[in-house]
């Protein structure tokens, strides 16, 4: 399962509504779908603080070539996703790849998260539905009342919840899409209510759950180190995104 689909069975109820403290689930959204491309080096990144994101092909003058194969492969963003090949995990990914080849130019993390042309909440919500995890309920009322995806299927929210516990007890070898999941949990500060029984269980109290997760994305799992993949920063570089993301937003909503 995809990081992505897998944050949004973390950030929804099993009455398919996002819990009501979670403002920012679409930001978590696009923060796992970036991790997925990442994780399958479909994109680069830029080194340097907010870096900038490009297919991968585009760095060295490979960028009109990698944006022309992308046009031509994948499905525009927002199309139905019956026009993909699949309305599964595969055409998230597609939807990824065709946003970041519509750009003129590649964007940077901060911007890419929190951007509606890189919010992959429908097309993530279709997947689960197409693979029997979710149930879709049509919006109602005129739109009064939108469109729902109630879970039918408790078992692979229950398996992800099982993992990051284990990563979290530090019982064996931890993947790289938990590191993220987890990662991407503390960027919104929202582990410490998503994971309260997990942590509970390992007795992490406090503040104890963060400096945990920080020690997972600080000792990522050997592959990681060997692959030359930039994980690490990748990680550093979305949670960064997601904090300056909902900081903006705060404020463009605070009272004056």
């Amino acid at each position: 399962m995809l990081i992505c689909e897998e944050m949004l069975l973390l950030l929804t109820r099993d009455d398919g509504r996002t819990e009501a403290w979670v403002s920012y689930r679409d930001y978590a959204l696009a923060a796992g779908l970036l991790a997925d491309l990442a994780l399958a080096d479909c994109v680069e990144f830029e080194d340097r603080k907010n870096p900038k994101v490009w297919l991968a092909g585009e760095v060295g003058g490979g960028a009109g070539q990698a944006r022309s194969e992308a046009r031509s492969t994948f499905p525009a963003p927002g199309a139905a996703p019956g026009a993909a090949e699949d309305a599964g995990p595969g055409a998230v990914m597609e939807f990824g790849i065709r946003a970041l080849a519509e750009r003129s130019k590649p964007p940077r993390v901060q911007s890419l998260v929190t951007a509606g042309w890189f919010n992959p909440r429908e097309v993530v919500s279709r997947s689960l539905v197409a693979q029997g995890v979710l149930d879709l309920e049509e919006a109602k009322y005129l739109g009064l009342r939108p469109e729902r995806y109630p879970a039918v299927d408790d078992g692979p929210e229950a398996h992800t919840r099982s993992r990051l516990r284990e990563a979290l007890a530090g019982r064996g070898e931890i993947s790289l899409s938990d590191a993220m999941v987890l990662g991407i949990l503390r960027g919104m500060d929202s582990a410490k209510v998503i994971l309260k029984e997990e942590a509970a269980a390992e007795g992490l109290k406090g503040g104890g759950l963060n400096k945990r997760i920080e020690q997972i994305t600080d000792e990522l799992p050997a592959l990681a180190q060997q692959s030359g993949r930039a994980v690490k920063a990748s990680i550093d570089s979305i949670n960064a995104a997601i904090a300056a993301g909902i900081a903006a937003s705060a404020a463009v909503t605070a009272p004056t």
